[in-house]
């Protein structure tokens, strides 16, 4: 009777130390399942620092002292939203407000040479980008377009000072010499979500609309794109990984 009463009280002690570890286990993979569910969303907020320049086989008809260089201290503004479609895939939406442009060399036959910033501002929207993630890090690609809600260039007046054009953003009497209101092309990225929601993101950006609107050129557009990076802090409100 002793020694059956010694193997109940073992058997007894098992089972509250197993019971414990069993729910544990059940709520680490109810958790891991909820992570990974298809159509699972996530919502969030970045902003950062982006850096562009401009680009293309025309672009020295533009920049007509030499080769353009990039814009620092632009801003970067966005919202994400994420859909999960599997365990690794799934697609990234954002919104984002961003400063692109670049640094033209100008040569003027009445003025020494000069750097003339050229600046514009857009509100892009990146509709599907295909997403792969294996744990917090992400790997994404897709289009995106945009609308140019301003445009500025540098240039000097007939004293030899610098001032800040606005023309070039264009209006309804102007047939050419003016910033294109839409622009488009293809992005890639990589970023890495922490458990408790901030992430950080890299990405580049390749524009393919032409950037100068001539509507009386014979020869067509100029050919010079958007081009340029993005370096991004973000924090998801929810649907953390």
């Amino acid at each position: 009777m002793v020694w059956l009463g010694v193997f109940l009280a073992n058997v007894g002690m098992a089972q509250t130390v197993v019971r414990p570890v069993q729910a544990a286990a059940v709520e680490d993979l109810i958790e891991n399942k909820k992570s990974i569910e298809p159509g699972k969303l996530s919502f969030g907020l970045k902003a950062g620092y982006s850096r562009f320049t401009i680009a293309g086989a025309g672009v020295n008809e533009f920049s007509t002292g030499g080769k353009p260089t990039s814009l620092s201290g632009g801003y970067y503004l966005g919202i994400e939203l994420s859909t999960k479609i599997s365990q690794h895939w799934g697609f990234k939406h954002e919104l984002s407000l961003l400063q692109k442009g670049g640094v033209l060399k100008m040569e003027e036959e009445a003025y020494p040479d000069f750097d003339s910033k050229y600046r514009n501002v857009y509100l892009d929207i990146a509709p599907f980008n295909l997403t792969f993630q294996l744990e917090g890090l992400q790997f994404f690609l897709g289009p995106y377009a945009g609308v140019l809600l301003s445009s500025s260039i540098q240039r000097k007046n007939e004293s030899g000072e610098i001032y800040t054009d606005k023309s070039i953003f264009g209006d309804a009497k102007q047939t050419g010499d003016y910033t294109q209101k839409l622009d488009a092309g293809l992005l890639t990225g990589l970023g890495y979500e922490f458990k408790n929601g901030i992430n950080i993101q890299a990405k580049y950006t390749q524009g393919l609309a032409p950037l100068i609107e001539h509507t009386e050129r014979n020869e067509g557009q100029w050919k010079i794109y958007n081009r340029g990076f993005s370096v991004t802090l973000g924090y998801t409100l929810f649907g953390k990984r």
